[in-house]
């Protein structure tokens, strides 16, 4: 993913009481790029994933990004922006996964 960076961050300065710890978010950064993987799924899965990744609280909005594979091709792709967040340490059982 060219011109964006990863981060870890609590939305709103909050600790995840799920990860305890700052969780992950891409932003814009020209010149930088986030290695990653690219999952190919059902477009009838997006509101589960959506669920899943807290869009409906508020906590992550989806994105579509342009991502640039090994084998040169590029796809368009959905990814998730942790809205009103700030900065942390990833948690370490982020870090694990």
């Amino acid at each position: 993913l060219q011109d964006f960076k990863l981060e870890f961050g609590h939305h709103q300065g909050r600790t995840s009481s799920v990860w305890h710890g700052g969780t992950a978010t891409v932003v814009q950064s020209p010149g930088d790029e986030v290695w990653g993987i690219v999952w190919k799924m059902n477009a009838s899965n997006l509101s589960s994933l959506d669920k899943q990744e807290g869009v409906e609280d508020g906590i992550y909005v989806p994105i579509e990004v342009n991502v640039h594979t090994q084998a040169g091709e590029v796809l368009t792709c959905r990814s998730y922006q942790m809205k009103d967040y700030v900065c942390g340490p990833p948690s370490p059982q982020y870090k694990r996964v």
